[in-house]
């Protein structure tokens, strides 16, 4: 059996709708997966990139597209009420360490309560109600994101993408090979089952004969 590393952070639309897809790939896939909640901005940060709300433009496009993309394929979506937020309690929350054999729930929970029901996922109240209401203990949860165990696990998580190579959420690992994007499932799919498509011959050799514009002479 396969094992698929699930890179992701609450911050990402494009996170929530590859979650949406997540039980399906793994049912019909039959794979191991492993949940790992990360900082996006520690991501960002370590390979220089400005976060999509920094630029205008940008921030502006891709929520057009999350909404059509939505509408497309009947999703229900919105926005959490603050964007950007500081996500560290809902991400320790997420972790392993925290949530232990109900994470998968915790993490179902926390989409649903963000990107459709418009809480501030910044909040903890607001998280620990959105927990509740789901039939989990808000309370114990976020009490258990203080421990320096849950803290450390997050940190980890961070560690572990970036040595990947991952540069943006969500982000999937298998056998040491990186997919990015929630529209990744195909490749992701193909690769599982020795089908990829991608010829690593051509790819090494554009790689090495193919110069950085700044390294080019004029």
């Amino acid at each position: 059996m396969k094992k698929v590393d699930f890179y992701f952070d609450f911050m990402s639309p494009y996170s929530y709708f590859a979650w949406l897809k997540l039980k399906e790939f793994k049912q019909q896939n039959n794979v191991e997966l492993n949940l790992y909640p990360v900082v996006l901005a520690n991501l960002l940060n370590h390979w220089g990139q400005k976060g999509p709300g920094e630029i205008v433009p940008k921030r502006d496009y891709m929520l057009k597209s999350c909404i059509r993309y939505a509408a497309k394929n009947k999703i229900v979506f919105t926005t959490p009420k603050a964007h950007p937020f500081n996500p560290l309690y809902a991400l320790r929350v997420a972790t392993k360490e925290c949530s232990g054999e109900k994470q998968w729930e915790v993490i179902d929970a926390l989409w649903k309560a963000g990107w459709q029901n418009r809480i501030n996922m910044g909040e903890p109240d607001e998280l620990m109600q959105s927990l509740n209401e789901a039939g989990l203990n808000g309370e114990k949860l976020l009490e258990k994101t203080f421990e320096r165990e849950v803290k450390q696990a997050l940190k980890k998580n961070v560690k572990m993408a970036i040595e990947y190579g991952a540069f943006g959420v969500p982000t999937f690992v298998v056998d040491g090979e990186l997919f990015w994007g929630n529209d990744a499932y195909q490749d992701l799919t193909n690769f599982i089952h020795g089908e990829d498509l991608l010829d690593r011959d051509k790819f090494q050799s554009l790689i090495d004969n193919t110069p950085r514009a700044a390294e080019q002479k004029l």
